[in-house]
């Protein structure tokens, strides 16, 4: 028996003589090697937030969900394995067809930008929706964004989208559990995807996000949707005008009350 070391890695696998000996450990020295390294974000309520690659994932209480607020861009359904990625050409996965998956600009992307301790993201909001009790656990399993000057695209091979700019690692997944929040509509998890991995990106380009869930927590029914959240439009100074000037008209008039007030008392 023998010491076998893999290059590039600290794994490693026994090797015997005999030939169902070293399959058996062959593969379980695979399994040892791809799991390696692995995170998995728990939002099932062991913890609220978690980091994959430097993206940051946080569960959300029910977020309200009305047009303008939220603006969703990829539905998908499937069982116990789903996955997609958002184009206005087709379903070439498990797209739900209808004006929640469509094309997606970088443009529309960067509306969501915002801040968290000092870092730039774009913000994404993930509704699940599964049912209650012990089917209530859902895996997202890998996701990853690219851009392309392409759009519309249904290939099935997701390499070929353009130009990889965030990607899970090998083993790398977010558990939900969707009794924590009441069903579809209402979100459940806030994706942060930092913005410096867009550099170079173009306003027009076309964002493709792929989502894969299901291998390691089933989908059991219903819909898994992704949406852009829009970010706080800063008010413009012609717009502050109005306001400014009511306040001070309001504050002059009421010292202009008080002055007659101490006039008439003779003050």
């Amino acid at each position: 028996m023998r010491i076998v070391h893999p290059p590039g890695g600290n794994c490693y696998r026994r090797e015997s003589d005999p030939m169902i000996a070293r399959s058996i450990v062959l593969i379980v020295a695979i399994i040892i090697c791809t799991t390696a390294g692995a995170t998995v974000v728990d939002l099932t309520g062991s913890n609220e937030s978690g980091t994959i690659n430097d993206a940051q994932f946080v569960f959300t209480t029910p977020q309200p969900t009305g047009t303008g607020v939220i603006q969703p861009f990829l539905r998908v359904e499937n069982t116990p394995i789903e996955q997609g990625y958002n184009t206005s050409g087709g379903t070439p996965f498990d797209d739900k067809a209808g004006p929640w998956t469509h094309d997606l600009t970088f443009g529309d992307l960067q509306n969501t930008q915002v801040a968290l301790g000092g870092v730039s993201y774009f913000k994404l909001l993930l509704d699940v929706n599964e049912p209650g009790g012990s089917k209530s656990l859902i895996s997202l399993d890998q996701l990853q964004l690219y851009t392309s000057t392409v759009g519309s695209q249904t290939t099935t091979n997701v390499g070929l989208l353009g130009t990889l700019r965030y990607t899970f690692g090998s083993g790398d997944r977010v558990i939900l559990d969707a009794s924590r929040n009441h069903g579809s509509g209402s979100g459940d998890m806030y994706a942060y995807i930092p913005a410096s991995d867009f550099a170079g990106s173009k306003t027009s380009d076309f964002v493709y996000l792929y989502a894969h869930f299901g291998s390691t927590d089933a989908s059991q029914a219903g819909f898994e949707e992704w949406a852009l959240v829009k970010a706080a439009p800063i008010p413009e100074m012609n717009a502050l005008f109005p306001i400014i000037g009511f306040f001070a008209l309001a504050f002059a008039m009421q010292h202009l009350r008080r002055r007659h007030r101490r006039q008439a008392s003779g003050i």
